[in-house]
């Protein structure tokens, strides 16, 4: 016990709460996998919600495995295995309709957790999958708004931007912000100072979450798996800020951005 509370990345998770969870999301996986009861109709692709559920039980287990204090590398598999998990989906669902693979990552909360995690967990390979999986085959930047117009960006300096000014949620504008002071205007100390701000207010900003509160109940459920502001600490790795003002924070994942600037110490220089 004493093992598992000092190894946590958040206080919330208990061990007796970490065990029920993983055996529950283990054996939800091959029953899922393996169930008659996801089949098409002439209305549903079973086939697509069996993916969907596939999909929803790797990316909770990233979450709770982080939350848990594993390491960062032992992610990278559960996060690959999330994004092939939408691309069946996607896939699932263009030959039901016998069309183009569409879009299949609709949230931009979703979104954006799974660019950055891109980033933090050195897939950027997978970032080309990711664009079509969030726009569509065929329908480029019909879910992009501003913010993940410039995380895409981010990594590809070319990257159309369709979108200024739009956002799905006005809670995001301090991450344009924190990106136009570093690459416009070269003021880290605000990009900084904006960060410190948007983190202030970043658990209140999700309270029409699903998973929002769901630590007061771990005794009959199994929603909460961690709160985390990964999107804060991709911005972070990849404009090169300095952030030990931010480790105060609950919800900031300081560890993953060590582990990412340990793996490429060239990006590791300290903006002031």
């Amino acid at each position: 016990m004493d093992h598992f509370e000092n190894q946590r990345r958040q206080k919330y998770l208990t061990e007796t709460y970490y065990i029920g969870y993983r055996e529950y999301r283990d054996e939800s996986i091959p029953l899922v996998l393996e169930s008659d009861h996801f089949e098409d109709d002439k209305y549903n692709c079973g086939e697509a919600e069996r993916w969907s559920g596939i999909k929803d039980c790797y990316w909770n287990l990233l979450f709770l495995e982080y939350t848990a204090g594993f390491s960062i590398t032992e992610l990278i598999s559960l996060f690959q295995k999330t994004i092939n998990a939408f691309d069946k989906k996607a896939e699932a669902l263009a030959i039901f309709e016998n069309g183009k693979k569409p879009s299949v990552i609709p949230t931009e909360n979703e979104t954006l957790n799974i660019i950055s995690l891109a980033y933090l967990l050195d897939q950027k390979d997978l970032l080309h999958v990711i664009h079509q999986l969030v726009n569509g085959e065929d329908q480029a930047h019909m879910n992009e708004d501003e913010i993940i117009n410039k995380l895409f960006g981010l990594n590809d300096p070319k990257h159309p931007f369709v979108s200024e000014g739009t956002l799905y949620d006005l809670s995001y504008s301090p991450l344009c912000d924190v990106i136009d002071q570093v690459k416009k205007k070269n003021d880290p100390k605000h990009a900084l100072e904006l960060l410190d701000d948007y983190l202030a207010s970043w658990y209140k900003n999700h309270k029409n979450q699903s998973w929002y509160n769901s630590h007061l109940d771990l005794e009959s459920s199994v929603a909460y798996s961690g709160y985390w502001a990964f999107e804060a600490a991709a911005l972070v790795y990849l404009l090169n800020l300095d952030d030990s003002c931010l480790h105060k924070f609950l919800f900031y994942p300081k560890d993953i951005v060590q582990w990412i600037r340990q793996k490429h110490p060239i990006l590791n220089r300290i903006s002031s």
